[in-house]
């Protein structure tokens, strides 16, 4: 077999087929089209693709197992395969197959949703047999794979010079031209750039949702709510015009004004679809990964969390309409919606995407510290810009922030006049939303509360549980006016210890 192509894709499904559309129809430096080797299990799934892409001779077709080695043949050294195959034990066994055909300098990438520790094994193991490794995170689904999406590579460092023209040539490209690419660093650092960003995916998304909710709380048509969202594309937000523009927020109008006619088999009544979707939203493990990750790390990450938290208590559909029957909460006496309004949910939307945004961040930089990837921030966030499904105007001034300060503290620091201008009115949305409705927000008082305490210089809170902890447990704690740890001597713990004390002494005398 003739070593023609410059790339193999392991999995032609959907994902599989567009993204090897993609990478043919896109030309080397040297102005020639890119040679692309399609492989899947499924003999059939191969055969469509080429016989629906026939006019494409680049593009070369291997189905069946007992195809694999001619697969692997095909391919120009060194070996380039990317896989789309299901995360775990089915990633594991396909980098096995290729691992023992595959020689010396060989690349094998893994694009699949997996968790980043996953990934630096994966690599540690691929590279102590003479081969290399490369997680790469895309966004933008399959539309997005075809089209171009945000690629978020990591993993063996040599092999970015060897990938680099494919991967940017296949990536999308910010307005600036800047494909939507950069090596982010060793080990698993692409899959943790790629599981955070689905953990902000989850708090915007929900923030969407929760703006749809608070909108029909107040009894706003699906079509009215629409009409007010798309305004918010081009509405002037402080220094910026379009500030809330992004896809998110365009898919979020699409589905408020979306008619059951438009499903196919759906009553053909015009009826909005979404009053008639079950109120469940699943999961797929990156989200809960990347809190579960900012925890251990001791990284606030408020909104993210609450996202994942809405998803599961979504899911207990069941157990919700039980309660409900057992305790039907008080109707609260609902307020008069108005234009007022409208500018404070416009801002309580933009400061909840900031927060949700600045999580993330803080989250990557405290991973790369710890896993010592080489993450460079203002280049994985310029990544962000197109392509993938966190895009929007709000990456412009981010990545534009943080390439000026690398060093930036917080990235609402980059917000300071829209924070001071505009704070007062994200507070009097949720707290009249709270009084006046039974709408959940649970993103929406977890980025206030982010915001308020990250920027407080006391926390009194914080300073009566430091006590408390030392009260019961002799923990300790630090003083504004000393340095070191301190314990008090407290009146309810020597009575305490008296009390214990006299009981011990009744047991033993049999009192």
């Amino acid at each position: 077999m003739e070593s023609v192509s410059d790339v193999g894709i392991i999995g032609s499904g959907v994902m599989g087929s567009n993204l090897g559309l993609n990478i043919a129809d896109k030309k080397s430096p040297d102005g020639e089209p890119f040679h692309v080797s399609l492989y899947d299990l499924n003999p059939e799934q191969v055969n469509g693709v080429l016989a629906a892409n026939s006019s494409y001779s680049n593009l070369h077709g291997f189905g069946g197992k007992d195809k694999l080695k001619d697969f692997v043949a095909s391919l120009k050294r060194p070996r380039k395969a990317i896989m789309l195959v299901p995360a775990g034990k089915p990633t594991d066994a396909v980098i096995e197959e290729l691992a023992k055909l595959f020689q010396k300098n060989d690349i094998i990438i893994d694009v699949g949703n997996a968790n980043f520790r996953d990934q630096i094994r994966r690599a540690e193991s691929l590279e102590q047999r003479g081969l290399r490794f490369l997680g790469m995170g895309v966004s933008g689904g399959a539309e997005g794979a075809r089209k171009g999406p945000a690629f978020f590579p990591g993993g063996t460092l040599s092999v970015w010079n060897d990938v680099k023209d494919i991967v940017e040539a296949a990536a999308a490209k910010a307005t600036d031209g800047r494909p939507c690419a950069t090596m982010n660093g060793k080990g698993g650092a692409g899959s943790c750039v790629k599981m955070f960003h689905n953990a902000g995916e989850y708090a915007v998304l929900q923030i969407w949702g929760e703006v749809h909710e608070i909108l029909k709380a107040y009894g706003v048509s699906g079509d009215d709510q629409a009409k007010l969202l798309e305004s918010w594309k081009t509405k002037t937000g402080g220094r910026y015009a379009g500030l809330l523009d992004s896809y998110m927020l365009d898919i979020t109008i699409e589905v408020v004004k979306a008619k059951d006619s438009t499903v196919a088999g759906g009553a053909d009544d015009g009826s909005s679809l979404i009053s008639k979707t079950m109120d469940k939203t699943d999961s797929k493990g990156t989200g809960l990964w990347s809190v579960v990750e900012a925890l251990q790390a001791a990284v606030p990450a408020p909104s993210l969390a609450a996202a994942v938290l809405a998803r599961q208590m979504s899911m207990l559909r069941e157990e919700r309409l039980s309660n409900a029957k057992a305790i039907p909460l008080p109707q609260p006496e609902k307020g008069t919606w108005s234009k007022e309004m409208e500018e404070d949910l416009f801002w309580a939307a933009g400061f909840a995407i900031i927060a949700s945004y600045a999580q993330m961040f803080q989250c990557l930089r405290k991973m790369d510290e710890v896993f010592e990837f080489g993450l460079k921030l203002p280049a994985t966030i310029a990544t962000f810009r197109a392509g993938c499904i966190l895009q929007g105007f709000l990456l412009e001034p981010m990545t534009k922030a943080f390439e000026e300060n690398p060093q930036l503290p917080n990235l609402l620091s980059a917000f300071q006049p829209e924070v001071q201008s505009h704070m007062a009115r994200y507070k009097r949305l949720v707290g009249r939303v709270a009084q006046e409705t039974k709408a959940t927000v649970p993103c929406l008082f977890a980025s206030l509360d982010y915001i308020q305490t990250m920027y407080l210089t006391e926390i009194p809170s914080a300073q009566c549980v430091s006590l408390q902890r030392d009260v019961f447990g002799r923990h300790g704690f630090e003083r504004l006016d000393q340095e070191g740890r301190f314990n008090s001597q407290w009146r309810s713990l020597q009575q305490g210890e008296a009390s214990i004390t006299s009981a011990t002494s009744a047991v033993t005398s049999g009192k």
